[in-house]
C-alpha cells in the first residue's frame, strides 16, 4: 500500500467525527480505488460497518446540522441513511424531530418505507408452532423450522429419506393443504 494511503487510513482511525471519516473513506474508495474489504481490514472493522459509515455521505447538510446541534443521534442517522431518495430521507428526518422518535421507532418507520411492512400484530405463539411441527412430523414425516422476524415469517419443511419416501410425503402434504379449509391450530 502506498504511503499516502496509509496516512489516510491513520487519519481515519484518529478522526472522531463520523462525517469526517465518511469523506476520507469515500476518497480512498473512489479516488484511490481501495476495495471496501481491504480498507475495512486495514481499519479493523467489518466491511458492512464501513458501508454503514459510507452511507452517511448521502445525508444533506441540514441533517448533519441536526446531528451537530444534538437534535438527532448518530444511531438515528445510520437508520435514516438506509433510505434511497432524498425526499424520503428528509420526510423521515422531519418526523423524527417533530415526534421525538427513538431509534427503534425510526427503524420501524424506515422499514415501512423500504419494505412496506409494519410491526403491528404479534408473533405466532411458540405453542402453536410446536403443535404444528408435531402434526407435520406425525402425519408427513417432515421436519420443520419456523423463523419469525419483524418483516417476515419463514416456514421450512424438510423431508428426509429415499427419493420415493420424500416424494410421497410431499405429495401427501400438498394434497392435504389443497383440500383443507383454513383452521386455527390454537
Amino acid at each position: 500500500m502506498e504511503q499516502d494511503v496509509i496516512d489516510y487510513i491513520e487519519q481515519i482511525k484518529r478522526e472522531s467525527d463520523y462525517f469526517g471519516k465518511t469523506k476520507l473513506i469515500n476518497f480512498l474508495i473512489h479516488q484511490k480505488h481501495i476495495r471496501v474489504k481491504d480498507l475495512a481490514n486495514s481499519l479493523g472493522m467489518k466491511p458492512s460497518y464501513l458501508c454503514h459509515i459510507m452511507r452517511l455521505n448521502k445525508l444533506s447538510e441540514i441533517i448533519m446540522d441536526g446531528y451537530y446541534s444534538k437534535l438527532i443521534s448518530m444511531s438515528h442517522l445510520f437508520v435514516i441513511s438506509l433510505l434511497q431518495s432524498q425526499t424520503d430521507i428528509m420526510d423521515i428526518y422531519e418526523i423524527v424531530l417533530r415526534d421525538n422518535l427513538t431509534v427503534l421507532q425510526t427503524e420501524e418507520l424506515v422499514r415501512g418505507k423500504l419494505h412496506g411492512v409494519t410491526s403491528e400484530g404479534e408473533y405466532i405463539q411458540d405453542e402453536k408452532i410446536k403443535k404444528a411441527q408435531l402434526i407435520l412430523k406425525d402425519r408427513f414425516a417432515a421436519d420443520t423450522k419456523v423463523t419469525q422476524t419483524r418483516t417476515k415469517t419463514k416456514l421450512l419443511i424438510e423431508w428426509k429419506g429415499s427419493r420415493a419416501d420424500r416424494k410421497q410425503g410431499v405429495e401427501r402434504f400438498l394434497r392435504m393443504i389443497g383440500s383443507q379449509p383454513e383452521k386455527d391450530l390454537g
